[in-house]
């Protein structure tokens, strides 16, 4: 039930969540473009760089706020060039 509420919430143009977002890109690829978007969001209050085998790497950013400045950090990310796979989670913040 939960994670029907928690999914809910997200469709919803209005409120805020936390989100978890996981980018694999290869090595060489687009880290700059990703440390600027952190740096233009202040939604995004922590990235965590990772080192994978074959020379792929993963990026992970953990941003919170209104649901729409979330929304469009994801549209930001899925047009820089070089990211293989994005996934994240997201999670309300009902009761704060």
């Amino acid at each position: 039930m939960r994670l029907f509420v928690d999914e809910a919430e997200w469709d919803s143009s209005e409120g805020e969540n936390q989100i978890v977002i996981t980018m694999i890109y290869d090595e060489i690829g687009p880290r700059g473009e990703l440390s600027v978007l952190q740096h233009r969001y202040e939604e995004i209050q922590m990235m965590l760089h990772l080192h994978l085998e074959k020379g792929q790497c993963m990026e992970v950013f953990i941003a919170r706020g209104p649901n729409s400045r979330l929304r469009e950090i994801l549209g930001k990310i899925r047009k820089v060039r070089g990211v293989r796979s994005i996934r994240f989670i997201s999670t309300s913040r009902a009761g704060e």
